[in-house]
């Protein structure tokens, strides 16, 4: 795992684009209120999240895309419930 994250990350230099691009994206799903655009600013966010989880201050870092996980659960649920009701 460590030499795929240290590819991405080192050899290719995707560390602050994959954050900004994440950025971006979760404040378009929060605007949107969009399911998919949160998953996947998560799932950008999962080798920045990675390599901070490596260092001994930040262990919990590795938790942060689940809250974006968490959040694409509930907005996909409220879709579902709203279309159900209707």
């Amino acid at each position: 795992m460590q030499e795929i994250i240290g590819f991405l990350l080192g050899d290719l230099d995707l560390f602050y684009p994959l954050l900004l691009a994440s950025v971006f994206i979760f404040v378009y799903a929060i605007v949107k209120r969009s399911w998919a655009a949160m998953l996947l600013s998560g799932i950008l966010l999962l080798p920045d999240a990675i390599y901070f989880s490596g260092y001994p201050s930040v262990p919990f870092a590795i938790g942060i895309p689940l809250i974006q996980v968490f959040f694409a659960v509930i907005y996909y649920r409220e879709i579902k419930l709203t279309k159900s009701a209707l």
